[in-house]
């Protein structure tokens, strides 16, 4: 644990430069704490595997991965080595014996999430070495600040809270207004790919809509129109000031009408009345995504300054 606080102190120090302290404050709170049970949570995971490196008797390093073997689908979770072995090629040979594990376990493609900024170089320099390449289809990470927090709202007309004979209809349409989504990725990532990383899109995205809309941690509001909600949103908000568009579908039949446009603002006025100071959103840079950024930067969301680096390298 120690071990991965120390290698990761530059790396949050680039990201505190970045982000600003306040914001970073609100985004990383105690993230040493945070990371040490992360790392902890993964060795005691038995679906995880791990490996160290050593030198003269002492743990310089370690790599943690996972397998998805029903999609041949693997991730490498995290790669650390200590300050004072760093640059000699520890890293590198680390991720390549995960590979190789991850290889012989019939795994067809491996991916590292990353984030693009200085802090992470030294990362990507490691995967870049062990044959990851840029994934075709990035996140992208937008937020925007919240003008007048505590201000009391009125809710627009046609918006509500979501009860429970909306849950199947939500997850109807949501599963529609996803499938053009889903459809660019196909094009972006070709079959093969696509069929390990999605392999049934339908299923986990209606699981992901049903189980995001009845959260009770969470808010869902829907928007009605003649009687029925043909859009949804569901709002995350933390204890440090931020809160998170976590899912926002409306139905393809009635799109193009400014319910995405209402949705986002009130989803910006309801963050800002909890308390909320900044509002974040990810999207994706793929053509599916195209009407969703529209929508968000037509709500004043920009892009974050640290974004997203996917890296997948075929085994």
């Amino acid at each position: 644990m120690e071990i991965a606080r120390l290698a990761h102190v530059p790396v949050y120090t680039s990201m505190r430069g970045m982000y600003g302290e306040d914001l970073f404050a609100r985004l990383r709170p105690d993230w040493a704490a945070r990371q040490g049970e992360q790392v902890r949570g993964w060795f005691r995971d038995p679906a995880l595997s791990g490996l160290i490196a050593e030198s003269d008797g002492q743990v310089v390093g370690f790599v943690a991965s996972s397998a998805d073997l029903p999609a041949r689908m693997g991730s490498v979770e995290m790669v650390v080595v200590a300050p004072e072995a760093q640059r000699t090629g520890i890293g590198s040979r680390l991720v390549r014996h995960a590979l190789g594990a991850l290889r012989d376990r019939g795994v067809l493609y491996a991916q590292a999430f990353i984030r693009e900024f200085p802090g992470h170089e030294p990362a990507l320099r490691t995967f870049r070495s062990t044959g990851f390449e840029r994934r075709a289809v990035q996140p992208v990470l937008l937020s925007r600040p919240v003008v007048q927090p505590s201000r009391t709202v009125e809710i627009p007309a046609g918006i509500r809270r979501v009860v429970a004979d909306d849950v199947d209809q939500c997850v109807r349409f949501g599963l529609e207004a996803f499938r053009p989504v889903y459809a660019s990725f196909h094009r972006e990532y070709g079959t093969h790919l696509f069929d390990c990383i999605e392999p049934d899109w339908e299923r986990s995205q209606a699981v992901y809509i049903e189980e995001a809309i009845k959260d009770p941690d969470d808010e869902t509001w829907v928007y009605e129109l003649q009687g029925r909600p043909v859009g949804f949103l569901v709002l995350k908000m933390d204890e440090h000031g931020v809160a998170d568009i976590d899912l926002l579908a409306v139905d393809p039949t009635v799109q193009r009408r400014g319910i995405a446009a209402a949705l986002n603002r009130f989803a910006v006025d309801r963050a800002g009345e909890a308390g909320m100071r900044h509002v974040v959103v990810a999207t994706a840079d793929d053509a599916g995504h195209a009407l969703a950024r529209r929508s968000y930067e037509r709500a004043g969301f920009e892009p974050m300054v640290i974004q997203w680096n996917l890296q997948i390298a075929r085994l």
